[in-house]
C-alpha cells in the first residue's frame, strides 16, 4: 500500500490538468524484448488470478506488534462464497531472517503463511505470496540484494512441492533508492533462485516508485514466459485516502465523494492549512462535471489503458495487485468507486485485487460475518 506524498505530486499539476497517463510507446530498453506467445504459460496462469483480495496487515507486521487483523479458515471459505478467486498474502519474511550470510527463517513465520496458504488452496483460492514493507531493500537496494536473495532461495525451497495455483510474488511496491532501474538485476538475481526450485511457478513482478503504471517503461525481465507483471493503483488519491494518517497533510480532507461533483460544493477545512495543488484539485472537484472530474473514472482510465497496451506489446500479462479506498469515504462512494475501477480493469483483460479483506480498506464486515454495504455488488455485479 501507497503510504508517501510524494506520489501525490505526481498525480495532480497545479496548472489546470490531471496527470493524465502519455500515450503508449515502446519505451522500455533494448535489452526488454517482446514475447510473443500470448498463450504462455503466465497467460495462462493469469486466468487464475481475476478477482482477488489482499490480506493485508496482518503478516506482514513485525513478530512484536498486531495490526488488528486475524485470519481464520472460515475467512477463506468466506472469500471463495463472495466471488474471489485468489487471495494476494503480504508477508514480512525479512522480520523473521537471522544473520547474515545465511539469513535463515524462523520456523514461525513457515507455520504461519502456511496456515493461510493451505486454507485458501483448499478452498480453491489460487494464492499469491510477497516480500512486502522490505523497508531496507527500499533504503539500499545493493546491501540488501544478498539477503532479497537469500529470502526467495528459502520461501522457494519450502514451497516446491505446492501447486502451482501457489504464485511467488518478488517485491511489494519498490521505492526510495529501489528504483525500477536498480530493481532489474536484482529481480533477475532472486528470478534464478526461485527456478533453481520452482521451474514452473508462476512470478509476479512490480515495477518501482510503489508499483507505478508509468514505470512500466523502465522495467527489463528476463526472456521467462511465466511471469505477470503487477501494477498498484490508487487514483483518485484524494478520494481513496481521505483521512489517512500516514500519507502527510494533503490527504486530511475528508467528506469526498465518488464521483464528483458532489451535490454541494465542498469547503475546504481551513484548519488544515491545505497546499495550494489540494485546494485546486478540491476546486475542479466541486465545478467540474463528472466526464472532467478529479474524482471519477478520469483519474485512473488512461492510466490503466497505456499499462494494457504496455502489456499487449510486450507479451507480459498484467495485473493489478492493489486498489481501494478507505473506510473514511462514504459506503455509498466506495460501492460507486470499485464498480468503475473494476469495470474499468475487466474492459481491458486486467485481473485485479482489492485492498484489503479486514483491514481499513476493508471489504468484509468482520462483526456481521457480510460484506460492507454495496461492495460484493459492486465488484461481482450479483
Amino acid at each position: 500500500m501507497k503510504s508517501l506524498t510524494l506520489i501525490l505530486i505526481a498525480t495532480v499539476c497545479v496548472c489546470g490538468e490531471l496527470g493524465a497517463q502519455p500515450v503508449f510507446a515502446p519505451t522500455n530498453p533494448p535489452d526488454m524484448t517482446p514475447l510473443t506467445n500470448h498463450a504462455s504459460p503466465a497467460y495462462h496462469a493469469l486466468k487464475l488470478f481475476q478477482h482477488g483480495v489482499n490480506l493485508g496487515n496482518y503478516l506482514e507486521a513485525p513478530p512484536n506488534q498486531n495490526w488488528g487483523v486475524t485470519f481464520s479458515a472460515e475467512e477463506a471459505t468466506a472469500m471463495k462464497r463472495e466471488g474471489f478467486d485468489h487471495v494476494r498474502v503480504p508477508i514480512g519474511w525479512h522480520h523473521y531472517a537471522g544473520p547474515a550470510p545465511d539469513f535463515a527463517l524462523s520456523p514461525d513465520i513457515y507455520a504461519r503463511a502456511d496456515y493461510v496458504v493451505t486454507n485458501a488452496l483448499a478452498n480453491q483460492l489460487a494464492v499469491m505470496i510477497n516480500i512486502h514493507h522490505f523497508t531496507e531493500l527500499d533504503k539500499d537496494p545493493a546491501a540488501a540484494a544478498d539477503e532479497f536473495v537469500k529470502l526467495w532461495q528459502q520461501i522457494s525451497a519450502h514451497y516446491q512441492s505446492f501447486p502451482n495455483t501457489l504464485a511467488f510474488e518478488l517485491d511489494n511496491e519498490p521505492h526510495d533508492h529501489a528504483t525500477t532501474a536498480l530493481m532489474n538485476p536484482i529481480y533477475a538475481r532472486a528470478i534464478a533462485a526461485i527456478r533453481a526450485t520452482n521451474p514452473q511457478r508462476t512470478i509476479f513482478v512490480e515495477p518501482g516508485q510503489y508499483g507505478a503504471i508509468d514505470q512500466l517503461k523502465n522495467l527489463v525481465l528476463p526472456p521467462d514466459d511465466n511471469i505477470i507483471v503487477s501494477v498498484h493503483c490508487y487514483e483518485p488519491f484524494y478520494f481513496t485516502h481521505q483521512g489517512a494518517t500516514w500519507t502527510g497533510p494533503d490527504t486530511k480532507q475528508t467528506g469526498i465523494v465518488f464521483p464528483g461533483p458532489p451535490a454541494q460544493p465542498l469547503v475546504a477545512n481551513t484548519n488544515l492549512n491545505l497546499k495550494p495543488w489540494v485546494l485546486y484539485w478540491i476546486k475542479q472537484y466541486n465545478t467540474l462535471p463528472t466526464a472532467r472530474n478529479p474524482s471519477s473514472s478520469l483519474a485512473f482510465a488512461d492510466k490503466l489503458k497505456y499499462a494494457a497496451a504496455w502489456s499487449d506489446y510486450y507479451g507480459r500479462p498484467l495485473h493489478l495487485g492493489e486498489f481501494g479506498a478507505l473506510t473514511t469515504a462514504d459506503a455509498q462512494s466506495r460501492a460507486n468507486f470499485y464498480a468503475a475501477m473494476r469495470h474499468t480493469a475487466e474492459e481491458l483483460h486486467i485481473g485485479w485485487c482489492l485492498w484489503d479483506w479486514s483491514a481499513g480498506f476493508r471489504y468484509w464486515d468482520k462483526a456481521h460475518n457480510r460484506a460492507l454495504p454495496g461492495l460484493h455488488t459492486a465488484l461481482f455485479g450479483q
